[in-house]
């Protein structure tokens, strides 16, 4: 993660640090993206927009999973948020879960099929 600063809105959470993050673009698709065509990483490194540092330690409020259904799908070769992780929050939630052998972290963009379905199981289920 590469952090660069940012001024400050006045009604920034206290103790944000005034960065934003990106992924470094010579390592965009080794960490984000290692199942897609470089081509496409390329220009999704050189697009990338930023993430406020501060906004990841923010508190959410009570999580939706607590009172709703939920659907997951985990990616196996997810190296922004790993596999072990994603399944303890899968299993916390009670989601129903979908493993895609060696994909990475835009699952939905490299495995839109998949992804699709789930939704569409959550959809089914819930209407």
């Amino acid at each position: 993660l590469v952090t660069r600063p940012f001024p400050l809105p006045a009604d920034a959470p206290p103790g944000d640090p005034g960065l934003d993050g990106y992924i470094d673009p010579a390592k965009f698709r080794e960490v984000f993206a290692g199942d897609l065509p470089r081509s496409e990483t390329r220009l999704m490194a050189a697009a990338q927009r930023p993430g406020s540092v501060g906004g990841l330690a923010g508190k959410s409020g009570v999580p939706a999973w607590k009172s709703l259904p939920s659907w997951y799908v985990i990616p196996t070769a997810d190296k922004v948020i790993p596999p072990a992780v994603q399944r303890f929050m899968a299993q916390r939630a009670g989601s129903r879960v979908v493993e895609v052998k060696g994909a990475s972290h835009v699952v939905m963009m490299s495995r839109p099929a998949v992804v699709v379905r789930q939704i569409l199981a959550a959809h089914h289920a819930t209407r």
